[in-house]
């Protein structure tokens, strides 16, 4: 579950380790699991790597976003059918409301981009009042719209906090390391990193990570790309390629 969550390559070890997992999955889940997979609507399917993606998988996170993932453990580790219920229905009501803030802070944030970010090499938003569990989804959310390196910051105990989030073939975690003598901390990777610094360092962290993007990415790196595994004769293949796009 884990494998298939985190979105990492399945492949080698990995491969071995999800298929077995999907087995245990469909034949014999644990009570919590079996919970969440029927209030999923999965209970009638084989479940697959896209079912834990895009419906297990966000109803297990969601607890630690808005609450605790205190109760994700709970209910992962029940096995009292009656208590995992329960639980069950508390993280649901969580990935619901997490879905609500998540796009309402979406919208506000494009708005704020409108216009105003078109020549800029990067997108760096502070706002004190977006939930700080879902800052992270949105920044991968506004790099589909606008395709550049993006840190979103909101406020929590008298800092700005927040994630960053890159576009293929750009190492954020060195451009976030260039910043360093702005933030009081900070962590991640090439692709991804946590951030915390003094508001009143906002904008300073806006200007310098916006002069390092501007002079360490290439033209190329700022075009979005699309992986092509391979190409589709329509006239072979229309009407069954079609069924399957009407059941995703």
């Amino acid at each position: 579950m884990s494998i298939a969550s985190d979105i990492v390559p399945i492949i080698d070890e990995n491969r071995i380790m999800a298929s077995i997992g999907l087995k245990k999955l469909n034949e014999n889940p644990r009570i919590g699991l079996k919970t969440i997979i029927s209030i999923s609507g999965l209970q009638d399917k084989a479940i697959t790597a896209d079912d834990i993606v895009f419906k297990i998988g966000p109803r297990i996170n969601a607890a630690g976003r808005i609450e605790s993932g205190k109760q994700a453990v709970e209910l992962l580790i029940c096995e009292i059918p009656e208590e995992a219920a329960l639980l069950c229905e508390k993280i649901n009501s969580h990935n619901q409301m997490r879905r609500n803030i998540d796009k309402s802070i979406t919208e506000e944030a494009l708005q704020e981009i409108a216009g105003n970010n078109k020549y800029k090499f990067s997108t760096v938003l502070f706002n004190p009042s977006w939930h700080k569990g879902v800052v992270g989804i949105v920044a991968s959310r506004l790099i589909e719209y606008q395709y550049r390196p993006t840190i979103v910051l909101t406020e929590s105990n008298g800092l700005a906090t927040g994630s960053a989030r890159s576009i293929q073939g750009f190492d954020l975690y060195q451009a976030v390391t260039s910043c360093a003598d702005l933030l009081e901390s900070y962590g991640g990777h090439m692709y991804a990193a946590g951030i915390t610094l003094k508001k009143e360092n906002v904008q300073k962290l806006r200007d310098r990570f916006e002069e390092v993007v501007k002079n360490s990415i290439t033209p190329d790196l700022l075009i979005p790309q699309i992986d092509i595994d391979t190409e589709l004769n329509f006239s072979r293949h229309f009407t069954r390629f079609f069924q399957y796009i009407k059941t995703i």
